[in-house]
């Protein structure tokens, strides 16, 4: 069997879907190709580099916004679209967050995130602090979202007996969670409003 870094990438999605990033190891992806761990060496060089490349896979599947109009507009629609490809595969939140952002699809898309900031009123001097604001934004939303998803109603109601009355105010009323990412990101866009002269063209 041929082996090339597409298939393995393959195989590791099929890993994550199925077992979680607990299983995926260099030996599990191996055994799922059905070779010697070894062989795997001369595509990847180790954890870090398929994580890389699983990110890369995921973002080339990435819903680009179309034409620039409305610059806050165009950044939510792309925010939004992130969203999207982070809960498209188990596990993906923590891929991102232990692999390095060096791909060319995943550079592709933070460059768009950069232009749009910049034409949004951001200046260049905090465009990696906004940009990196934005980006931890969805990724911990995705990971919270995530969690609420896989806690079954017997927990909720577990923690709910534990919380005072006070504390009860914290459990979320609805899983609305495209209107709480929304609501998240008038918030962070108030903010910036609040310390940056931002302008639209």
């Amino acid at each position: 069997m041929a082996i090339s870094k597409e298939k393995i990438v393959v195989a590791s999605i099929k890993i994550l879907n199925r077992d979680g990033i607990e299983k995926l190891t260099m030996r599990t992806v191996a055994k799922e190709l059905g070779i010697k761990a070894s062989s795997l060496y001369w595509h990847v060089s180790g954890k870090l580099e398929l994580y890389g490349a699983i990110a890369e896979h995921l973002c080339s599947q990435y819903d680009k916004p179309g034409n620039m109009g409305d610059v806050k507009d165009y950044l939510v629609e792309m925010l939004k679209s992130y969203r999207a490809m982070l809960l498209s595969m188990r596990d993906a939140v923590p891929i991102f967050e232990n692999s390095l952002p060096i791909t060319p699809k995943r550079v592709e898309i933070i460059s768009a995130t950069y232009d749009a900031l910049l034409k949004l009123g951001i200046q260049k001097k905090n465009l990696v602090t906004v940009a990196n604001l934005l980006n931890n934004y969805v990724l911990s939303f995705v990971a919270d979202e995530v969690r609420f998803k896989n806690t079954t109603p017997e927990t909720f109601a577990d923690i709910s007996n534990m919380l005072g009355v006070i504390d009860q105010r914290s459990e979320p009323e609805d899983d609305d969670f495209e209107g709480h990412f929304l609501y998240g990101l008038r918030v962070l866009f108030a903010g910036l409003e609040a310390v940056e002269t931002l302008h639209t063209p």
